[in-house]
């Protein structure tokens, strides 16, 4: 198994980056309005940017992570569930590590099918 180490603030605050440019790019696009915070939106758009966010940082990890065992799904619930406390959202307590393995099973497909096709040597 490899372990990833990084410690939950540091995790926490990469998420809330990513959240916050993935905020700003749909008020930049009018889904949302200008004058809108982060804290002020329901806890359901607020979860959807926060895996949203958590994909899009797990897709930027090295290919090896999803090709063996790893601490990744533990990380991700953890960040996840450190935002209850950030955005005052109870709801994000209940976040687990079998749906950060459901939100990133996608890219361990797609990582595997590549390996298995050898499609990288192509490129």
């Amino acid at each position: 198994m490899i372990e990833i180490r990084i410690s939950n603030t540091d995790a926490v605050q990469l998420l809330i980056k990513r959240i916050g440019k993935e905020f700003n790019s749909r008020k930049k696009y009018g889904l949302y309005k200008k004058t809108l915070s982060l804290e002020e939106l329901p806890f359901s758009e607020l979860f959807e940017l926060a895996e949203i966010s958590a994909f899009d940082i797990a897709a930027m990890l090295p290919f090896d992570i999803y090709n063996k065992q790893t601490n990744i799904t533990d990380i991700i619930s953890k960040a996840i569930q450190s935002l209850a406390t950030i955005f005052q959202k109870e709801e994000f307590v209940f976040y687990t590590p079998e749906m950060a393995e459901k939100l990133t099973s996608t890219l361990r497909k797609i990582y595997r099918d590549s390996d298995e096709k050898k499609l990288y040597i192509k490129n």
